[in-house]
């Protein structure tokens, strides 16, 4: 009988657990609107002129206004991180992403 107890407090615990780690991960979905990212108008400029000068640079036929323009929403929108996480470079990704979408 007591092994039956401790069987069941250990389950008790790790729920417990799981619980109090879920609640300590910021929402990973969050809605799509800039005004929820944290988007500034003066950080989305100066990205955008940064990218639209990293693509003309660039010999491939790309849409410029494009690519520029995708790059920096990547580059400046600001997503909840998970603490201890590894993510990609934004602007490695942020590039990656805008060649192939333009």
């Amino acid at each position: 009988m007591q092994y039956n107890f401790r069987i069941l407090f250990f389950m008790i615990i790790t729920g417990a657990v799981v619980v109090f780690g879920v609640f300590q991960l910021p929402p990973l979905t969050s809605g799509g609107n800039s005004g929820s990212s944290g988007l500034n108008e003066a950080e989305f400029n100066a990205a955008l002129s940064e990218e639209l000068a990293f693509c003309r640079k660039q010999p491939d036929a790309v849409n410029c206004r494009c690519f520029a323009n995708k790059s920096a929403i990547i580059r400046t929108h600001r997503q909840p991180k998970v603490p201890g996480a590894l993510y990609v470079d934004k602007e490695e990704l942020a590039r990656g992403q805008a060649s192939q979408g333009c």
